[in-house]
């Protein structure tokens, strides 16, 4: 009962959210299962912020999770990071493996590919630990720090690069002592994630990390840091999305440029709020999730909710 105690103990300190804030053009939800993805596509389900030992929304988006997957059947799925709340984990024995993952993300439909990124929540406890366990557990696919993958199907071929992007984050640098081992050379990573694209000849590239670039949250915002630091490598190299949480709200932000920012914040933790929905295609203050489909020409992406219902979708050209 540690992780739950530890979980509760977090909820006293933030509070409790439940807004209802949502953009004024949101469609109305409608039936479950609604969904068609792109016709010969790599399909994959996309979720952030999710592990509070399946309390909260946390189960009832893994229910979802596994009953679209049996119509849908993704390649794989992305934890966008801040995986255990609020310390992290201690070792590869600490009980929140089986509190929040393990007997959530237990449903028979689900891929068995759990593509990981850290969080800032990630950080407060031993990263280390996350990285060993993807040794002895391959549903836990967290090669390093941050990687990259291909995945193939149906003749596309798609890049997944994910980042680590909270040693990016003044506020966290500035207090490594919350943040033990934050202090990443950062250069590093963007120089390496600058080779990785410019050698990518893959027909779609999706970049992730925990934090947004861009977001009308009012729990977290925009990220100066990345904005300065990271935005101008995604707009180098036209890459269609950036993906992501921290935000614990669901949102769809373009900004007019090449690259579309989709914040999928609703895995599990009390929900954040929208400050400012004008700034958002689309925005909702819920659980749920994000289902991607990209072809040889187009990237399609939907929001389903915590009761399986289409929240929102939208579609558009890859660059060539």
């Amino acid at each position: 009962m540690r992780g739950r105690s530890s979980i509760f103990g977090w909820l006293i300190l933030v509070g409790l959210v439940t807004t209802t804030c949502r953009s004024p053009s949101a469609e109305l939800a409608t039936p479950a299962l609604p969904i068609r993805v792109l016709p010969n596509s790599v399909t994959f389900f996309a979720l952030a912020d999710w592990g509070v030992g399946g309390l909260f929304h946390q189960q009832a988006v893994a229910d979802q999770l596994n009953q679209y997957a049996g119509s849908l059947s993704p390649s794989f799925l992305v934890l966008a990071g801040d995986n255990f709340y609020t310390n992290g984990v201690q070792s590869v024995n600490d009980p929140k493996w089986q509190l929040s993952f393990e007997q959530v993300y237990s449903g028979s439909r689900l891929p068995q590919a759990f593509e990981i990124a850290l969080g800032n929540h990630d950080y407060q406890g031993n990263v280390q630990a996350q990285l060993d366990y993807a040794l002895k557990h391959p549903r836990w696919q967290l090669p390093a720090r941050y990687y990259t993958k291909v995945f193939v199907s149906n003749g596309v071929t798609v890049r997944l690069l994910i980042l680590d992007t909270s040693p990016f984050i003044n506020a966290y640098r500035q207090t490594p002592t919350a943040y033990p081992d934050i202090l990443q050379n950062t250069d590093r990573q963007l120089q390496w994630a600058d080779s990785v694209l410019t050698h990518s000849t893959e027909m779609c590239t999706i970049v992730v990390g925990h934090h947004p670039i861009y977001s009308a949250g009012a729990d977290h915002g925009d990220q100066p840091e990345l904005i300065n630091q990271l935005l101008p490598l995604l707009q180098k190299h036209k890459v269609p999305l950036y993906l992501s949480g921290h935000s614990h709200t669901l949102q769809h932000l373009s900004n007019g440029g090449v690259t579309d920012f989709v914040i999928s914040g609703g895995g599990g933790a009390p929900l954040g709020s929208i400050a400012d929905s004008s700034r958002c295609a689309f925005s909702r203050a819920s659980g749920g999730f994000a289902v991607i489909s990209a072809n040889t020409d187009s990237l399609q992406v939907s929001f389903v909710n915590q009761g399986g219902h289409l929240l929102y979708q939208f579609r558009k050209s890859l660059p060539h």
